[in-house]
């Protein structure tokens, strides 16, 4: 936890609902902070968890009566629109309004540790979900343009790569699809020689990939743009056929 100095007042900046929980376990949240009021206490969108301080009202332009709202919290004042997300480090300037920027998108790359949101997330790709929508279930947002966006920023993160790498691999244990497995199935492809067996050597390399036996960058490539299990090939890896995982994997591309 930190807290920000605002008008002689200390204002908490909670990691974590868990860590929210420790201290208040019984104040309510808001999930969706666009929707809140005054003192009400939200999750952002990165998990953090602190008190509205303001919400009001600003003029579109000065020729125009059409208004939008915003919120004012210790992180930064934002307006209330599904394309604005609150995440990182606060805002240096409290009443400026806190656009999305590098910065912020590095301190949800470069964090270490997982809130319960991203644990969600990753979970649920690994285990065969698209990545749009993890996001759009694991977080408070209807929005799927900026799902996406957030989520090929999550995909980056080494704690998210991690997680979604175990899942992986205890999918494949569950599979009986071991490293040796694996070998086996490559060197009867060898031995036999068949052309028409390619597609069933791309899936084997991009599960040795994933399984870590080819080298850690290329591992770290697969699962970054790894973008979840099919039902498909979920079926496929099932019953434990690589070359009904190549098939799906056709399937999918057409």
């Amino acid at each position: 936890m930190i807290s920000r100095k605002i008008n002689k007042v200390d204002h908490p900046i909670y990691e974590s609902i868990e860590e929210f929980r420790k201290y208040n376990p019984n104040i309510d949240v808001v999930d969706n902070w666009r929707s809140s009021v005054e003192g009400d206490w939200i999750v952002s969108d990165d998990g953090q968890v602190c008190q509205v301080l303001k919400r009001g009202k600003i003029k579109n332009s000065k020729k125009s009566n059409l208004t939008k709202e915003y919120i004012r919290i210790p992180l930064g004042t934002f307006l209330c629109k599904d394309n604005i997300m609150i995440e990182g480090e606060p805002r240096e300037n409290l009443y400026s309004f806190g656009l999305a920027n590098k910065r912020a998108w590095n301190h949800i790359i470069e964090k270490k540790e997982l809130t319960h949101r991203e644990f969600l997330f990753a979970q649920m790709v690994a285990k065969g979900e698209n990545v749009v929508d993890s996001f759009l279930k694991a977080y408070p947002t209807n929005n799927r343009r900026y799902a996406e966006g957030q989520a090929k920023v999550l995909m980056k993160a080494k704690r998210i790569q991690t997680l979604i790498r175990e899942e992986i691999d205890k999918v494949l244990t569950k599979a009986d699809i071991t490293p040796l497995y694996l070998l086996e199935q490559m060197k009867h492809i060898v031995d036999n020689g068949k052309s028409q067996d390619k597609d069933k050597i791309q899936a084997i390399k991009t599960l040795m990939q994933i399984s870590g036996m080819m080298d850690t960058d290329k591992r770290t490539e697969s699962v970054a743009v790894f973008q979840g299990f099919t039902k498909e090939q979920l079926d496929a890896i099932g019953s434990g056929g690589v070359k009904k995982l190549a098939e799906a994997n056709r399937e999918v591309e057409v």
